[in-house]
């Protein structure tokens, strides 16, 4: 008999693995998983709006947190400032107490001296005049003070660049937040939120308009004392426009000098103000001699405007109080509001209305020669009175 080949035998026989759930029951398995998945994703996922919403709220406190800080830093260097300037005066008035008492001494010792060779047949030695030292003393000390005044000059531009670089860099923060937000807003269509975020510019502008608000440089350009006052007595429905040149113009009061032919186109304070220069312009007693540059009253107007409309206006071009004219309209006294202008006759000198006082007359801020810089006086010599243009521009 043949040989039968035969297959050994299998350890454990195949078997095919089989699902022990229908195929239909898998499908709606992952379908009801699916579902809660996206459901859950669904609540737990944030809406467009309120992402915006909390972009700009970070943002907005972000930049709050910088102007604080900035105010911080402003304030302690206001507060050194003004402890160098009291040590500076202490340091002066020591020094002319010391001064006084050495030529008490002196006078003392000569008076002595002269009594006692009274007796001597000669001819005393002739002492100075009194008067000769007491001008060679008041000299030292102007130059003394001159000194500390540009000293502290020096350190408060310094201070002053410092703290610009400081409100750029918070300008570029509070930018950088707006725009953050205005791009979620514009990918989620957020209307009111939209509304918020361009507020806040808005909201910038009126803090501008206080008095605090208008900084500049090493000075801080706000109203002091009666310019204060007659900033207050401002009507509250004012425009916005109207405001900004009357806040600007007190903001120079009692700070900036006359000068013949002076003029500024620089927004916010002009370093060359207060600095010693040539008069070139002709027609005044003081052109060829060096004086404080300062403005003149066309020039104050100009410069109250350009910086009003944050450079985009020169009222009159620079052409003096007669072209400044021909870019106004004139107005009986009684609608005089502030912001208008007034003119002497023949427009040989301009002014601004500043409000009224507490008498109802009517007050002008204008860089007058007689007082030698800029000034608040009532309108006794002013005959007429014109509206810019630009207000109807608006």
């Amino acid at each position: 008999m043949r040989d039968v080949k035969t297959r050994a035998a299998m350890e454990q026989p195949k078997t095919r693995q089989k699902n022990a759930i229908p195929r239909t029951a898998v499908r709606i398995l992952q379908r009801h998983y699916a579902q809660q998945k996206q459901e859950w994703q669904t609540q737990h996922q944030r809406q467009p709006v309120e992402y915006a919403t909390e972009q700009a709220q970070r943002g907005t406190a972000d930049a709050a947190h910088l102007t604080f800080r900035a105010t911080q830093q402003l304030q302690r260097k206001y507060a050194l400032h003004k402890y160098r300037a009291q040590k500076v005066r202490q340091r002066q008035e020591t020094k002319a107490a010391q001064v006084r008492q050495r030529d008490m001494r002196q006078s003392t010792e000569q008076t002595a001296a002269a009594q006692h060779t009274a007796t001597v047949p000669r001819q005393p030695a002739q002492k100075p005049p009194a008067t000769a030292m007491t001008a060679a003393q008041q000299r030292a000390k102007q130059h003394t003070q001159h000194t500390a005044q540009r000293q502290m000059l020096q350190q408060a531009k310094a201070a002053a660049r410092k703290a610009g670089q400081r409100l750029e860099q918070m300008a570029q923060a509070a930018g950088k937040a707006i725009r953050a937000g205005i791009e979620a807003i514009a990918a989620a269509g957020g209307g009111v939120v939209l509304f918020l975020l361009l507020a806040l510019p808005v909201v910038a502008v009126i803090a501008a308009l206080s008095p605090a608000g208008v900084v500049a440089d090493s000075h801080t350009m706000e109203p002091t004392g009666e310019a204060m006052e007659v900033w207050e007595r401002l009507p509250d429905d004012l425009t916005m426009e109207r405001r900004m040149v009357v806040t600007y113009a007190l903001a120079l009061v009692d700070k900036v000098d006359y000068f013949w032919g002076g003029k500024s186109l620089v927004l916010g304070w002009d370093d060359r103000w207060g600095e010693p220069a040539e008069v070139t312009a002709e027609g005044s007693d003081t052109t060829g001699t060096e004086q404080p540059y300062g403005l003149d009253c066309s020039g104050f107007v100009d410069w109250a405007f350009y910086n009003a409309s944050g450079g985009s206006y020169i009222i009159g071009q620079g052409g003096g109080a007669a072209a400044q004219h021909a870019s106004c309209t004139d107005i009986a006294w009684d609608e005089v509001q502030p912001g208008d202008l007034l003119f002497y006759p023949e427009d040989e000198h301009v002014g601004i209305a500043a409000g009224r006082d507490w008498l109802g007359l009517l007050l002008v801020v204008h860089c007058a020669s007689g007082t030698n810089g800029v000034t608040i006086s009532h309108q006794t010599s002013f005959e007429t009175a014109a509206r810019p243009v630009w207000y109807a521009d608006k």
